[in-house]
């Protein structure tokens, strides 16, 4: 028989032909001038073989009386039969071992054949020219040791040298994937000068160092592929190789370096919550002279804040600029303050100090001694006593109405009303409840309390004692002050009605009040109707059991009744007022000029035993 394939000779029951290995496809044997042809099944295969063959052509089976399964003779009319001589003769045994070995030698090779073209067609799939991006990448590192920079080379030249042509070649052969991204013509045009590579670069090739300045010799800089893997195999044909690669910092130059802040400072002013701060001072060093210093906050300042002083060079770069121009680098270019010289509001009372308020104290006493000096006769101040404060403090902060901190100081002044008019007499003892009023007291950064006394005020409310006993001119006697009859009307005044905008300490301790005026109530018992404890004191000796007798107060207005009798004029302020009350004291000798020779000598002794009694308590 002859190969279909490629029309070699080779034996009639070959299944694959010995030259190209082609399966061989079996001829259906018709008889040209029959309608019908007669076939027959192999019972080992199951595959249909004409009638005369004594082997299956599919496995070799050898056929015995197989039954013909349909037979139909169209050449009746010319009487052929088919011959017994006619059918292939079987095989011998030799014959068919050896067809067998030929047949698997070939089936061996043919497989063979067809696994290696597969492996070269998946080779050639897998398989594709490669680019390696680390041959032509090169890192390296300038200026100076603490402020040096990384300088990444790609040398596009020789990149260029080795993969234009082959680029060009490349894509011109390749038809697929310009679609995905741009036409062919976008990529290669008619101009010679046209630059694959650059464009391939710039397409799918980039990279970053994770450090580009501020280096210091030692450290270690990783350079990090970006690339475009698909867009270079796609469009351009390549496969990229690429590893990210570390380079320690080395070389670099060693500079001064100099502080910048040297001879900057941070001035804060103002008060706590509403500071401002400035920049004083000059560089000292000639290379920071010309550096701007910016603070990132100026205004709304509090102790505890931190201001960050940044240097830098009008938009350019401070540390180039001093390289450049000194061989310098300044370090650092930033530097905290923290903000602790403010003054602050007082936050409550117990921030004054003791020397604090009786300095305050004590201007309340003259600002009240001003006012009495336009009192009539008919008044007579007995006690100024300060009871307490009330310290009231700004709920709101934000509220820039009204002052910050308030401090009252309170007072009750007794005053003796004397008036008699036609028989009728009035003789009593007020209280006056007074304030005198300290706003925004300040605490200093040293804790010292800040406060200016010549500025206060005092209540503009007032209120009217009617003595009940007409006047001489028209109506009754009246009294008017500045203050309130009750502690109570002073305290709402002050504190009630400030409730809205004001949280209030209240330190005044009201019982002072009942104190005083049992000490007083007390005095009056003890002098007689013209004042005296000892009446006769200037014309007999007292005697001693009477002078132990007395108390200590008792015996002090005693001593000092003897020096009023001779106008002796009192510096203490208190001993003043008590004998102002009297008639008979009149203050006509200066400290400095009264002499113990205008005592009598019953005068002398009874003052030298009340000063030794005294003495010896």
């Amino acid at each position: 028989m002859v190969c279909q394939n490629c029309s070699k000779k080779m034996p009639d029951d070959s299944m694959f032909c010995s030259e190209c290995g082609a399966k061989q496809e079996k001829p259906v044997n018709m008889d040209t001038s029959s309608k019908e042809k007669q076939i027959k099944y192999c019972p080992d295969c199951g595959a249909e073989i004409p009638i005369e063959s004594c082997y299956c052509t599919e496995c070799r089976a050898k056929q015995n009386d197989i039954p013909i399964t349909k037979i139909q003779d169209n050449n009746r009319q010319s009487g052929r039969q088919m011959q017994l001589s006619q059918m292939t003769a079987p095989l011998t045994a030799k014959e068919q071992t050896k067809v067998k070995k030929r047949n698997k030698i070939i089936g061996f090779l043919f497989a063979t054949v067809v696994g290696v073209c597969l492996v070269i067609g998946a080779l050639s799939f897998f398989i594709q020219p490669s680019i390696n991006l680390n041959e032509y990448l090169s890192v390296s590192f300038e200026g100076y040791d603490t402020v040096g920079k990384t300088v990444v080379t790609f040398d596009t030249e020789r990149f260029e040298r080795d993969y234009e042509k082959k680029l060009r070649a490349k894509m011109g052969k390749k038809s697929s994937g310009f679609s995905k991204y741009l036409s062919k013509e976008d990529y290669i045009g008619s101009n010679d000068t046209y630059s694959v590579t650059r464009d391939f670069l710039s397409n799918c090739v980039s990279g970053t160092a994770d450090k580009d300045s501020g280096l210091s010799n030692g450290e270690v800089v990783t350079f990090t592929w970006s690339c475009d893997d698909e867009r270079a195999l796609e469009t351009y044909g390549y496969k990229l190789k690429y590893k990210d690669v570390e380079w320690p910092v080395e070389g670099l130059e060693q500079a001064e370096i100099f502080d910048p802040f040297d001879g900057i400072d941070v001035v804060c002013s103002g008060i706590s919550s509403d500071g401002f701060a400035s920049i004083e001072g000059e560089a000292s060093v000639k290379a920071a002279q010309n550096l701007q210093y910016d603070l990132d906050v100026e205004n709304g300042l509090s102790n505890g804040d931190t201001i960050t002083v940044t240097v830098s060079m009008y938009g350019n770069d401070p540390v180039e600029y001093c390289i450049e121009n000194y061989g310098m680098i300044p370090s650092p270019l930033t530097k905290e303050y923290k903000v602790e010289t403010l003054d602050r509001y007082v936050q409550s009372a117990a921030d004054i100090s003791e020397e604090s308020m009786l300095e305050m104290q004590k201007q309340a006493e003259s600002v009240f001694a001003e006012n009495i000096q336009y009192w009539e006769e008919d008044e007579n101040l007995k006690s100024f006593i300060y009871l307490g404060n009330y310290f009231l403090k700004k709920k709101d902060q934000d509220d820039d109405w009204g002052s910050d901190n308030e401090l009252y100081l309170v007072y009750q002044v007794r005053v003796k009303n004397k008036y008699s008019n036609d028989g009728d007499t009035y003789d009593k003892t007020n209280n006056i409840y007074w304030y005198i009023c300290y706003d925004d007291l300040l605490v200093d950064s040293h804790g010292a309390i800040m406060v200016d006394v010549s500025n206060y005020r005092t209540t503009k409310d007032t209120f009217t004692i009617d003595s009940g006993v007409s006047d001489v001119w028209w109506g009754t006697m009246c009294w008017e002050y500045y203050g309130y009859q009750t502690l109570d009307k002073l305290w709402q005044a002050v504190i009630a009605s400030n409730s809205d905008s004001y949280g209030h300490e209240d330190n005044v301790d009201e019982s002072l009040c009942s104190e005083e005026e049992e000490k007083w109530e007390q005095e009056e018992k003890v002098v007689s109707k013209d004042g005296f404890i000892f009446p006769t004191s200037t014309e007999e000796v007292i005697d001693l059991s009477d002078i132990k007798a007395l108390s200590d107060e008792e015996l002090r207005y005693a001593i000092n009744e003897l020096y009023a009798r001779h106008g002796y004029d009192f510096k203490d302020d208190e001993l003043k007022a008590y004998f102002e009350k009297y008639d008979w004291y009149v203050p006509s000798i200066k400290p400095e000029d009264f002499s113990m020779e205008l005592f009598n000598d019953v005068e002398r002794e009874n003052v030298e035993t009340m000063q030794m009694e005294r003495e010896s308590r």
